[in-house]
């Protein structure tokens, strides 16, 4: 997924969901510590001086009988007070203490069901008190404290949130939102990654949260974006995924108020502000600041809908041809379509373009047709799928809300022994290629093959690889044979990749891959993507999500979390694993890995 997760082991693992395809793994420490504190808050007051005793204020802001006739024990002795004279020398305003509710609700930000469980801290965002709470079955939470209220002054203070902005990446515009606690004059300005100006503006603001838009402006790239307020700077990092030209267009536009800081106006009081954050494990926490005395809702998105999520091989596009199969419809047969893959947090999908080998005298042509077929079915659905063929491509289709899809040539038998049909096939939109399928070709060996240890590549198939590396088609191992693979790492320049195979530790079978090989291919950066299919994964031709988890945590253990990716193989085996029955199902090994030790980097 490229969520990032880290390996309880402490392998350098960066993505749990496992690298989902691209998504990085890394292990949980502990689980969220779930406080259900009862404690009641201490009576926070404004005082003119720095040694004002705080016991005296404390009670003096508790309720009870008048100031006047307050009585105070000192050193054992009583002694009656002349109140209105020690609040003239020590304090300057008059302290007011009430009980002040803030509640909610926590929701999935997907489907806008309640989220039962979640930890919803609250703090004093003057860095002082902090508590917690839990939210019941419908989601909802509620916190009562006592606080003290100072007349004519302000509780907010000086500082400035600056979220994040959205979408991100973005083309060709984004808003960046932000919160000012204090009125003043605030500065927003967007640098490029060489530190260089490209836009800012100034304005003064009074307390509340605002955004402002910034359109494309010079090449694309890595930008940032800061904010100075009353002295306080934040920055954060935005990828804009093309240019805007070098003229006067794009950059910032106007400060838009979306809310005013909320306050309590009964008596001339003035209300503190708080932090509010929710998470539970299985979502990825989110705070929002609000006034005492309102509520606050919060939206919470899973891990799972928060990573990237690429699965390296998908059969589908055999049931696409000759059969009517559509990919916008959802169906009840077979493995894939869009609303499944929508369900399934799916962002970007290698599709296999598969000429059965009995095909084989018109592999070429038959290919030619798939791929036309693929392309029919993103005209059909532009809405929710488009064809990518380079990084920022996808990228640039999940900013737009589309999943990515991308083909994969599965055996090099299809070029039919021709380096022109190769790069006709990559002009058509061939982004990677596995060497082999089961059979061997004049000029490569499959794992299949009894010559697997010992004959790999001829010469010929030492210029294929030569020409995929020139044109920067990606090459696929699975399949292929070992003295292969090997011939493969001596010739090529880039990372490979095995895009649906298992662990022959685990499981002796000639479509898995071998210790020596897994470390051969995390030294060169590829990835092996984990297959789901049963007779791969086990002896017993069954398996379910946590005969998955075996293969990757194997993987984890051996090179670590980078280098572990999703090969699903779906649409391409009958049946899959047991929880993995189609592609709507990547949520559940996420949430499987969570459960299991991964957790969110």
């Amino acid at each position: 997924m490229t969520s990032h997760l880290r390996s309880a082991s402490g392998s350098t693992a960066r993505s749990s969901s496992v690298r989902t395809s691209g998504s990085t793994i890394r292990s949980r420490n502990s689980a969220f510590s779930h406080l259900s504190r009862n404690s009641r808050w201490a009576s926070r007051c404004r005082q003119s001086t720095q040694d004002c005793d705080q016991e005296m204020m404390n009670r003096l802001a508790a309720p009870g009988p008048s100031i006047r006739a307050r009585r105070f024990h000192v050193a054992g002795a009583p002694l009656v007070l002349a109140a209105a004279l020690f609040v003239s020398m020590f304090v300057s305003t008059r302290v007011h203490a009430e009980d002040v509710t803030i509640s909610g609700s926590v929701r999935d930000a997907k489907t806008r069901a309640p989220v039962a469980g979640a930890i919803v801290e609250i703090s004093d965002t003057t860095g002082g008190d902090r508590d917690s709470v839990s939210s019941d079955a419908n989601g909802l939470w509620s916190f009562t404290f006592k606080t003290s209220l100072v007349d004519g002054t302000s509780a907010a203070p000086d500082r400035v949130d600056l979220r994040q902005n959205y979408p991100n990446p973005f083309n060709p515009s984004t808003v960046i939102g932000f919160t000012v606690r204090t009125a003043g004059r605030m500065r927003i300005a967007v640098h490029n990654s060489l530190g260089q100006l490209l836009d800012e503006k100034a304005a003064f603001l009074t307390p509340g949260g605002y955004t402002i838009r910034w359109s494309t402006r010079g090449p694309a790239g890595m930008l940032f974006y800061s904010i100075e307020a009353n002295g306080i700077r934040a920055t954060r990092k935005m990828v804009q995924l093309d240019g805007g030209g070098g003229g006067g267009g794009g950059g910032l536009g106007d400060f838009a108020l979306s809310h005013s800081i909320s306050t309590l106006h009964s008596l001339g009081k003035v209300s503190g502000a708080h932090r509010i954050t929710a998470k539970r494990w299985d979502y990825e926490p989110d705070s929002v600041t609000v006034a005492d005395g309102t509520t606050a809702d919060i939206f919470l998105h899973t891990v799972h809908d928060q990573a990237f999520v690429i699965d390296l091989h998908n059969d589908v596009l055999e049931k696409i041809m000759g059969s009517g199969y559509e990919l916008g419809l959802r169906h009840t047969v077979n493995h894939t379509d869009i609303p499944r893959l929508r369900e399934g947090g799916v962002d970007a999908q290698l599709f296999s373009v598969y000429v059965p080998q009995e095909h084989y005298p018109d592999a070429y042509a038959e290919s030619r047709r798939i791929i036309l077929a693929f392309e029919d079915q993103v005209a059909r659905n532009s809405g929710d799928l488009g064809e990518a063929r380079k990084p920022d491509e996808i990228a640039g289709l999940n900013g737009q809300g589309k999943i990515a899809g991308v083909l994969l040539l599965e055996g090099g038998y299809a070029i039919e022994n021709s380096l022109e049909n190769l790069k006709a096939l990559e002009a058509a939109g061939v982004s990677a290629m596995t060497i082999t399928w089961n059979d061997s070709t004049p000029w490569a060996v499959s794992a299949g093959d009894s010559r697997s240890e010992t004959v790999g590549f001829s010469n010929f198939g030492k210029d294929v690889i030569r020409t995929m590396d020139s044109l920067s088609i990606v090459i696929d191992v699975s399949h292929t044979g070992i003295k292969t693979i090997e011939d493969i790492l001596a010739v090529t320049r880039n990372p490979i990749i095995a895009s649906h195979s298992g662990v022959w530790s685990l499981r002796h079978h000639t479509r898995n891959l071998t210790d020596s090989q897994i470390v051969s291919i995390a030294r060169r950066g590829g990835v092996i993507g984990v297959v789901f299919y049963p007779s791969f994964l086990s002896y017993d031709n069954h398996a379910d999500i946590q005969t998955v988890i075996q293969h990757i945590d194997y993987i984890v253990r051996l090179v670590g979390v980078d280098y572990v990716a999703l090969g699903s193989d779906f649409d391409g085996m009958n049946p899959p694993a047991r929880g993995l029955e189609d592609v709507s199902k990547f949520p559940a090994l996420t949430l499987a890995l969570l459960q299991h030790g991964y957790a969110h980097a």
